[in-house]
């Protein structure tokens, strides 16, 4: 990938770059599949465009489908390697999000009864109905605007 598609800064551009010590796993023209520096358990990696791209936001459709190809790959491999009983895959965009590194990456996790992976989602809750139909009305609005 060349430079301009880099950020200096960018610990995952310096592992594209071979500047930062990464354990790759494989690559494309595309993506990048690496085990991240403090991994889960064996078998949990990280898919990344090669090139910078901050977070989904910033993500074209072209990158956004050799992502979603290199994860797909990745949770096969992950499966025929470590036979997990599940599987997350988590992107998290912004800071509250939990995103720590500010360049586009998807966790591929393989999960097992009692690892130590916390709880994802929340008990269930009452919700109200006419939120959720103003949710769906904005969504929709934003779906079929040109700049949704």
């Amino acid at each position: 990938m060349s430079a301009e598609h880099h950020d200096p800064d960018c610990v995952f551009c310096g592992v594209d770059a071979g500047t930062r010590p990464a354990r790759i796993v494989a690559g494309t023209a595309e993506t990048l599949t690496f085990l991240p520096l403090n991994p889960v358990h064996p078998g949990h990696v990280l898919v990344a465009p090669r090139r910078h791209v901050a977070d989904i936001w910033g993500l074209d459709e072209p990158t956004a489908a050799a992502v979603g190809t290199a994860v797909l790959r990745a949770a096969h491999a992950v499966r025929a390697a470590h036979r997990p009983e599940g599987l997350n895959v988590i992107q998290s965009s912004g800071a509250v999000a939990t995103q720590s590194v500010f360049h586009l990456h998807v966790h591929v996790v393989p999960r097992f009864t009692g690892d130590r992976m916390p709880r994802l989602w929340p008990e269930a809750a009452e919700t109200d109905a006419d939120l959720l139909d103003d949710s769906v009305r904005r969504l929709r609005a934003a779906l079929d605007s040109k700049h949704g």
